[in-house]
């Protein structure tokens, strides 16, 4: 496990809910990274939950602040366009088990005699950078609840997936989670899917502007 990695296994001994997070990260290493982004957003979910929208774009934008990157001025071209997504899966039947503080996959924690076969969701927020294609033109960002425009696309530059899987279904909660550990991800190559323990109660702590999260509905 890479030292990218190290900022976000905090607290591991705590009393706060420890989250598995899943990462995948790929980077193109001829292209450079670049400062700018213009964000364009793809809601899955038809922007039925308006809040939780604007949450998720609003850690997004913490998140690449974090990192060093800020959204290029109205008029201006940007280095990149970074397309945001989120959502939470239909639900599969997994094998998991109790650990400490949380329901894991069976192949993280030590195997317990309790497992079972029970009901999990994949809560996800994802980033993918490509360069501006020939429509960029700095427009201002969409609206989080608008979905992306088709148009010509540039190379990708790099992108990143994180993800909690647990019987959970609200994704509100996990969004401080996810969006603290894309922070180190971004521009990075993992290689394969990682899987990093996260202490929610310090990830939002990893954000330049923690952003309120509404109440599960």
């Amino acid at each position: 496990m890479g030292a990218w990695l190290a900022a976000v296994l905090w607290g591991l001994a705590g009393c706060s809910t420890t989250h598995i997070v899943m990462i995948d990260a790929i980077s193109n290493p001829a292209k450079p990274l670049g400062t700018s982004y213009q964000l364009e957003v793809n809601d899955p979910s038809g922007g039925v939950d308006k809040e939780l929208g604007v949450v998720a774009l609003a850690l997004s934008k913490d998140a690449l602040a974090a990192r060093g990157l800020n959204e290029a001025p109205t008029g201006t071209k940007p280095d990149m366009i970074i397309e945001l997504e989120y959502g939470r899966g239909p639900g599969q039947t997994s094998l998991v088990y109790r650990g400490p503080t949380h329901v894991s996959k069976t192949s993280k924690w030590p195997q317990d005699p309790a497992a079972k076969l029970v009901l999990v969701y994949e809560k996800y927020l994802q980033l993918t950078a490509r360069e501006p294609g020939a429509t960029a033109d700095g427009a201002a960002p969409l609206p989080p609840v608008t979905p992306v425009t088709p148009k010509k696309r540039g190379d990708e530059l790099w992108a990143v997936r994180v993800a909690v899987e647990d019987e959970e279904k609200g994704l509100a909660p996990y969004l401080p989670v996810l969006a603290s550990v894309i922070v180190e991800a971004i521009g990075r190559n993992s290689g394969s899917e990682i899987h990093v323990a996260v202490d929610a109660g310090k990830a939002a702590a990893a954000l330049p502007h923690p952003s309120p999260v509404p109440s599960p509905k």
